[in-house]
């Protein structure tokens, strides 16, 4: 298949101010708009999703040089809030994410050969698988007559848990290590939103300094965790949290940057917003 992406390198890494302006290459999609890469894997395969004219979401997997086509086959209806999503991929190229059904999105997993349905048990408005490992566990969110609520899901014996971080008006279960460490976005009464870790039972609460909302997102095998962030301005950044410490980094020349993904060599993926045309959301892949 002819690849319809492009690649565009945006610049090297420099160091200013305690700030990192990292390589990092563009991803655009001819004909589509609003790309966001969500997932990379440790051989560099990516998933990104898009949307069209008509505003329907489309999910791509990125294979070296050529782009593959995620779409459930139950999705259903075209126009803004349908489609297909994809958020995260593993190292074996299996892909989670959600599709649109007829009244709200339903979770779905990607195995290579098959597409398989994740619905939680009891879920009235919907479920979203949003993080996947290597070992056979999947979290998302769902939403019922009680809110939204976090959930892993162990393939091997089909059992669900819920996640609630503490306090939290609702939860969303992002990333997922093969350790079994969860991340999580998650907003208080207030909406605003902190990120989350949950390990050994035990919830952690993720605040970037200086910043006014904190998102945790992916988590590779060694712990290290991407983070979307906001300052008080209302722009928004990227930090990558590892070993107890915060470093913030951007895309060069981004009004705003949306890291989403990790791998175990540091490559991030996301999108941003240029700076000579933030109207505009275009993907990006680069190494820390």
């Amino acid at each position: 298949m002819k690849p319809n992406y492009s690649l565009r390198l945006l610049s090297a890494s420099i160091a200013l101010g305690g700030l990192l302006l990292l390589h990092a290459k563009t991803i655009t999609i001819p004909g589509g708009s609003n790309v966001l890469v969500t997932g990379i894997n440790d051989s560099g395969e990516m998933v990104a999703n898009y949307t069209d004219s008509a505003g329907t979401t489309h999910c791509v997997a990125i294979i070296g040089t050529s782009m593959v086509q995620i779409v459930d086959p139950n999705e259903v209806g075209t126009g803004a809030g349908k489609g297909t999503s994809c958020w995260g991929i593993n190292n074996s190229g299996q892909i989670v994410g959600s599709y649109s059904s007829a009244a709200f999105g339903n979770g779905f997993a990607w195995t290579g050969t098959e597409y398989v349905d994740i619905g939680y048990p009891g879920a009235t408005a919907g479920t979203t698988a949003y993080g996947l490992n290597n070992v056979g566990q999947i979290v998302g969110s769902y939403a019922d007559n009680t809110g939204q609520h976090g959930f892993v899901y162990t393939v091997p014996d089909s059992s669900f848990v819920q996640l609630d971080v503490p306090g939290a008006y609702a939860t969303l279960a992002i990333g997922i290590n093969d350790s079994g460490t969860i991340t999580f976005e998650w907003v208080n009464s207030a909406f605003v939103f902190s990120g989350a870790l949950f390990r050994g039972g035990h919830y952690k609460i993720l605040q970037a300094p200086d910043m006014v909302q904190s998102k945790a997102r992916g988590i590779n095998s060694h712990g290290a965790i991407v983070m979307n962030t906001q300052d008080s301005a209302g722009a928004w950044h990227g930090f990558l949290y590892r070993n107890g410490t915060y470093t913030e980094f951007n895309a060069s020349r981004a009004a705003n940057s949306f890291p989403f993904g990790i791998n175990s060599s540091l490559e991030i993926v996301g999108g941003f917003n240029p700076q000579a045309n933030p109207s505009v959301e275009r993907g990006f892949e680069q190494h820390f």
